[in-house]
């Protein structure tokens, strides 16, 4: 095993954890993302009633194939780039024209979108394509899995509190 293929098994976890979080933050504020969807992104009342499912339903059908694992988890993870990539293309552009977005990217109404959120986003993409450039197809044990999806829990919790920890950390600089 190599340390390459290691990392690869890491960002698949992560990418699938994310996702997961993301359905599920979605999904327990469900109105209030389809709200958002009217209010910061123009879409229509009516549209945005079956945009909303579709996107979570996305999210959670890529990390359903991410974590499957093998061939169908490399076109779930290119698929997680293209997704993360529009979406952080689409949520930049409005923050850019509009100055303040809200997005409920993990669940959160109230804050608007911030440049951290847009640098999370970049730094996922960053890793989805540096997962799919590393080579894949090592088969690990139990452990090593475990161990993986361990590390990938942590960068998830990270991932997701990324604004708030950005702050933090500005603030006591």
């Amino acid at each position: 095993m190599s340390a390459a293929a290691y990392l690869a098994e890491i960002i698949r976890f992560f990418t699938a954890f994310l996702l997961v979080c993301a359905a599920i933050g979605k999904l327990r504020t469900l109105s209030a993302f389809t709200h958002n969807l009217v209010e910061s992104f123009g879409v229509k009342r009516q549209a945005s009633a079956l945009l909303a499912p579709a996107v979570i339903a996305a999210e959670a059908l890529l990390a359903g194939l991410i974590l499957a694992g093998g061939g169908i988890g490399r076109i779930g993870m290119a698929a997680a780039l293209v997704l993360f990539v529009v979406l952080t293309a689409l949520v930049g552009y409005r923050y850019v024209v509009e100055g303040s977005v809200k997005c409920s990217c993990f669940g959160e109404s109230e804050r608007p979108v911030s440049g951290y959120d847009l640098l999370r986003n970049g730094l996922v993409i960053a890793a989805i394509g540096a997962c799919l450039a590393l080579p894949g197809g090592a088969v690990f044990g139990k452990k090593e899995s475990v161990l993986a999806a361990a590390l990938a829990t942590i960068a998830t919790i990270g991932a997701i509190g990324f604004h708030d920890l950005a702050r933090t950390l500005k603030r006591s600089a």
